[in-house]
C-alpha cells in the first residue's frame, strides 16, 4: 500500500502515466493480473462496500464504529488505539452533525 500510495500522492507526478504504471507493476509483481476481468469484479465489489459505509477517503480503517481515513488521520487512529479519551466525548461526537458536502447516488 505505501508503494501504490507514494506512486500516487507523492512527486506530483501522473499516477496514471503509462510507463509509470509499468513501473510499479514491475516492482509490486502482483500475484494477479491487475487487467483481470475477476480482480476488476473485486476492486467494484470492495468499492461498492466502501460506499455503501460511507467511507470517504484512502485509506480508511474502521475501529469501534469509528472511521479514520486519509493519511493525515493515520496519528488520530494511533491516539485512539493508545486510549486517547479525546475520541469518547463531545469533541468526536459532534463531527456526526456537520453536513456532508458530498451525496452519493
Amino acid at each position: 500500500c505505501d508503494t501504490l500510495f507514494r506512486h500516487v500522492w507523492v512527486g506530483d507526478a501522473d499516477a496514471a502515466d503509462p510507463a509509470r504504471l509499468a513501473a510499479v507493476t514491475q516492482q509490486l509483481a502482483p500475484v494477479q493480473d491487475p487487467a483481470d476481468a475477476a480482480v476488476k469484479a473485486q476492486l467494484k465489489a470492495h468499492a461498492d462496500e466502501a460506499i455503501a459505509k460511507d467511507v470517504f477517503g484512502v485509506p480508511s480503517f474502521e475501529v469501534d464504529g469509528k472511521v479514520f481515513w486519509g493519511l493525515d488521520g493515520l496519528p488520530m487512529l494511533r491516539a485512539y488505539l493508545d486510549g486517547d479519551a479525546w475520541f469518547d466525548g463531545p469533541p468526536w461526537d459532534s463531527v456526526s452533525g456537520v453536513p456532508s458536502g458530498i451525496a452519493r447516488r
